[in-house]
């Protein structure tokens, strides 16, 4: 019947084989001639002896392990907790870099993007003269050659600085 016992369970430990009981009325006439002590003697004598060994068994292993297993599984448990305790402070203060840096990258580009809209605003009268200057020597450049075909010195100024319309079509460049 071994199996309904449970194995973890502790043993109860080897007692030696039990002396045989004295009574203590055997000795009331040495009690009284006896030092005080003597009482407690054969109290102790009447008492179960238990021996003591200095060697662990395998029981007392066994016994140990089993009742120390949920102490080092639940200091176990602890220590994965605080890690993961320590990770998650570890990532709230990276996210809180990551947001930090995502304001002042925010705040630059805003601030680059009003500098450019600034900036196209100035330049857009700059612009815009010289597409009135570009109109101007294209219309002036237009007049000059119309003229050039009726005033020889209009014909000798385009002439010396080549100039040609685009409108009118190239002279075809002369074959080998």
């Amino acid at each position: 019947m071994e199996s309904d016992q449970d194995p973890i369970a502790p043993k109860p430990p080897r007692r030696r084989p039990r002396a045989p009981k004295v009574e203590l009325e055997d000795f009331s006439a040495f009690e009284e001639k006896a030092p005080s002590n003597l009482s407690d003697e054969a109290a102790f004598l009447n008492e179960e002896a238990v021996e003591i060994s200095n060697e662990p068994s395998d029981s007392r292993r066994k016994v140990f392990f089993a009742s120390s297993s949920p102490l080092i599984l639940a200091v176990a448990l602890v220590l994965f907790l605080l890690s993961q305790i320590v990770a998650l402070r570890q990532n709230a203060n990276s996210l809180a870099w990551q947001s930090r840096n995502l304001d002042r990258q925010i705040e630059t580009l805003t601030t680059a993007r009003n500098n450019a809209t600034g900036l196209v605003q100035q330049r857009q009268s700059m612009v815009d003269q010289s597409q009135q200057v570009t109109t101007s020597y294209n219309n002036l450049l237009s007049d000059l050659l119309k003229l050039a075909e009726t005033d020889k010195d209009a014909r000798s100024v385009i002439e010396k600085f080549a100039i040609k319309s685009s409108n009118a079509p190239q002279p075809a460049a002369a074959k080998p």
